[in-house]
């Protein structure tokens, strides 16, 4: 492993790091080193969220130094030849990995897992099983049960298009047959892009589209051209590798119980993964300190929808020891 020296100001690193034969990228911002650092695990799978939050300008490198790392087989990180099989075990493997290499290159004792969507699956089985690298976990878009989210998903976009009088949406959802095998429905995955982002309970609540997704991709400067072209093609790959495994797990008996707190932010209108299924698995799990934050207004990408109230909970109710939280 190796990289660029950090600066006392500013900085912004773009860096690429061997993990058993294959290269991972990641980039860290920052404007103080001595601020408190988050390592963000990106949903999809396969879909690194680092173009989305710059085109956001979510500001929150004021507060914290934040490693986005694109996780094995995504934008910066696929390589066909080196990656291998794209399995759950893989992924904790290489968070590991990359956790020892940003806490020495930081010189920190302990960083803030922060997790999305899919992220939040794997951040919570590795904080859950490795809290000793770990101030805290943050979950957005927190996934509990796949299948239970995503009949509330089918149901949320019926009900919408009969609201709206959108005869073609109903019948393409009606006609959708639901079952054990829902993650490869072909029809049920064209239903999910044609119309969840377009009824609001996609990555956002508002105005969002997937050919702006499309565009924060192939704008974001530090990423090369054949890294944005990686990332819809990783998304698939990783999304057809590990599917079955989201299907099938009940996170939260997978993680009864974590000895960091944790921290969960949900937007009530996210259908991508489900705000009741977020509020079960926090119910149904146990932590020395434990808070669900609701966002009444957003769907799947609260720290992005309502960047304020997101930046004062991560200031005064996570980056604070548990004794001085009052309330939730």
């Amino acid at each position: 492993m190796g990289g660029e020296k950090m600066s006392e100001k500013d900085f912004q690193l773009k860096e690429y790091v061997q993990i058993d034969g294959h290269q991972h990228g990641m980039i860290i911002e920052g404007q103080n080193k001595e601020n408190p650092v988050v390592l963000f695990l990106h949903g999809g799978p396969g879909f690194p969220a680092y173009p989305m939050i710059k085109a956001s300008r979510l500001e929150w490198t004021k507060f914290v130094t934040i490693c986005y790392w694109d996780q094995r087989g995504a934008g910066m990180s696929f390589n066909s030849k080196t990656q291998g099989p794209l399995t759950v075990e893989r992924y904790i493997k290489d968070t590991l990995a990359i956790t020892e290499y940003v806490k020495e290159k930081l010189n920190k004792e302990k960083i803030y897992l922060m997790g999305h969507s899919w992220g939040s699956f794997l951040g919570s089985l590795v904080a859950c099983k490795y809290p000793e690298h770990y101030s805290a976990y943050i979950g957005m878009g927190q996934l509990g049960r796949f299948k239970e989210s995503n009949q509330e998903t089918i149901q949320f976009l019926l009900e919408t298009a009969i609201t709206r009088g959108d005869q073609k949406a109903e019948k393409m959802v009606g006609d959708i047959v639901f079952d054990e095998n829902f993650y490869v429905n072909r029809d049920y995955q064209k239903v999910l892009s044609r119309y969840l982002m377009k009824y609001g309970g996609g990555m956002k609540r508002k105005n969002y589209s997937m050919s702006q997704v499309l565009k924060e991709v192939f704008r974001c400067k530090p990423y090369t051209w054949k890294e944005k072209f990686n990332i819809p093609r990783g998304s698939l790959l990783s999304y057809q590798a590990v599917g079955e495994t989201l299907a099938k797990t009940d996170l939260a008996k997978r993680t009864p119980r974590f000895e960091i707190p944790v921290y969960i932010l949900q937007g009530a209108y996210d259908y991508q993964t489900t705000c009741n299924e977020a509020k079960r698995f926090y119910e149904n799990i146990e932590a020395p300190d434990k808070q669900f934050f609701l966002f009444e207004d957003c769907a799947h990408t609260p720290f992005v929808e309502d960047q304020n109230r997101f930046i004062d909970i991560l200031i005064n109710r996570i980056l604070v020891e548990p004794s001085a939280v009052v309330g939730s």
